[in-house]
């Protein structure tokens, strides 16, 4: 069994290393020889045309963006509510954390997610100047990140010489 299936993948690579299939064992038939095309991440050529136009497909049936979005919202919603259950503190909790850090600010967001299967609350708030982005330990309520976000004009003349 072991030289049979030594065999068939020699063979194989043989097949596919040469780009040969051969259609008879005789030494009157010809091999077939197919067309190997290389595979690549590349949806376009840098030189040629583009391969795929996604704007071309059309389908048979189409769905308005707000059936888009409301799917979106349901598979989120569905998501938190699944992991919602192995947090150990609450969303209130983990905003009353995220306020306690940064009195006075605004908490814009505060959504349930998992970092690397860690389980947190990332939050962003802000006031009339700054943002940050928090994220809370959703089994201790501790704080694990607390990081200043750049405004797009500080990311945008981070390197300049003004």
């Amino acid at each position: 069994m072991k030289k049979w299936v030594m065999a068939l993948s020699l063979v194989g690579c043989l097949t596919c290393s040469t780009g040969t299939v051969f259609a008879a064992s005789d030494s009157s038939a010809k091999p077939t020889h197919t067309t190997l095309h290389p595979v690549t991440a590349d949806v376009q050529d840098v030189d040629g045309p583009a391969v795929h136009n996604w704007g071309d497909i059309k389908s048979s049936v189409q769905v308005t963006r707000d059936t888009l979005r409301e799917a979106y919202q349901a598979s989120h919603d569905a998501y938190t509510q699944k992991l919602q259950k192995y947090a150990k503190c609450t969303p209130t909790q983990a905003k009353k954390a995220v306020m306690a850090e940064h009195p006075g600010m605004t908490v814009e967001e505060l959504q349930l997610r998992n970092i690397r299967t860690n389980l947190v609350y990332m939050s962003i708030v802000r006031d009339d100047e700054d943002k940050y982005l928090v994220i809370v330990d959703a089994g201790n309520g501790s704080i694990l990140v607390d990081r200043r976000i750049p405004t797009h004009h500080e990311r945008v003349f981070a390197n300049g010489d003004d």
